[in-house]
């Protein structure tokens, strides 16, 4: 297993494997470690990388372990690949804006969209770009001068104002969705419209509600639909939860306009339901930690690190991709890390 690597091009890398297997015409999923173990659903992998630069990607394996759980002669089997990226923070370029020169950190990470860009399209060329999708987990348009400047000085929500670079960057590397960070509500709800309007993939939010209607205000989810050399397609559900303590963070912009439910509750209404519309893979993308603990203590109901309580207490789910830092975790100073956590949480089905 691989955890925190750093291929070439600096970005640190997380490999999993996901496994879908034809009988019958039915699909059942596996999802195994780089090592070929399966995973169960107390499992959970973290590694931390520098912001902006985290990347988990679930690829297929050819280890002899993994061999071992390989369907009986004569069925078909189907492999793809999920490329996960996380609080990418306004990085564009792998560019420190304080110092005027290239990021650079003790460890020596990258940051940035570029950077994503070259690590994609490798594992693009490896194994086509028809068996990949490519999903964030959020904190996106906020974190660096470059992202402020198209929100105050020259705003993406002006007349005929700029397409935000972070948009132009996603749109060019081909996103196919992301979930929404509590950054994103920052710069206010019509920063985040526009942001939204200017994206070619939907950001997602399930537990984004609008506060009058209570209905979602962002899609909740996504469905992609990946072609099988076997007559049969794979339908994979990409659903989108955002952080509960926006309501505390961003009270000033989001009071009266949208209310931020708990993770746990909207995933398990919205998992029967994409299961009962056909999905084979359901994949959460999640802002939010796994430690089931919460900075702002009993101010909300909700739980702000909530990612491991999704994968403990719904069922249906194949594997998540967590992003945020984890702001409450014990034993983190300040309760706040100086870096995002990156984690996938897997179990087997």
């Amino acid at each position: 297993m691989v955890i925190g690597s750093k291929p070439e091009g600096g970005v640190a890398a997380c490999y999993r494997c996901v496994r879908i297997y034809a009988r019958r015409s039915r699909f059942v999923t596996r999802l195994t470690r780089g090592d070929g173990m399966a995973f169960d659903r107390r499992t959970f992998m973290g590694a931390s990388a520098a912001t902006g630069a985290a990347v988990a990607v679930a690829g297929a394996t050819s280890s002899p372990a993994a061999a071992a759980t390989a369907p009986s002669k004569g069925s078909k089997t189907y492999a793809f690949t999920v490329m996960g990226t996380t609080d990418l923070h306004g990085n564009v370029f792998n560019w420190d804006y304080f110092t005027d020169k290239e990021f650079d950190d003790k460890a020596h990470n990258d940051v940035g969209l570029a950077k994503i860009s070259t690590l994609v399209e490798q594992v693009r060329a490896e194994k086509g770009r028809c068996n990949t999708l490519l999903i964030d987990a959020g904190d996106t348009i906020q974190g660096t001068q470059l992202s402020y400047y198209y929100a105050k000085v020259d705003p993406i929500t002006a007349r005929r104002g700029p397409v935000h670079p972070m948009a132009q960057a996603m749109n060019a590397i081909g996103y196919d969705a992301a979930a929404l960070g509590n950054h994103e509500f920052n710069y206010g709800i019509p920063v985040l419209r526009k942001f939204e309007e200017q994206c070619r993939f939907p950001l997602l939010g399930a537990n984004a509600l609008d506060a009058k209607t209570l209905r979602p205000a962002f899609a909740p989810y996504s469905m992609h639909r990946l072609r099988t050399p076997h007559g049969r397609d794979v339908k994979v559900a990409v659903l989108g939860l955002t952080n509960p303590g926006i309501a505390i963070w961003d009270k000033a912009n989001v009071q009266g306009k949208m209310t931020f439910p708990g993770l746990e509750e909207q995933a398990a209404k919205y998992v029967p339901r994409l299961r009962s519309m056909g999905a084979d893979v359901v994949i959460v993308s999640a802002h939010s930690g796994s430690s089931g603990t919460s900075s702002y203590g009993d101010q909300l109901p909700y739980v702000e690190n909530a990612a491991g309580l999704v994968a403990e207490q719904v069922p249906g789910i194949d594997a998540i991709l967590v992003g945020a830092r984890a702001h409450g975790d014990p034993g983190v100073p300040g309760g706040r890390t100086r870096r995002p956590a990156r984690t996938w949480c897997c179990r087997s089905r």
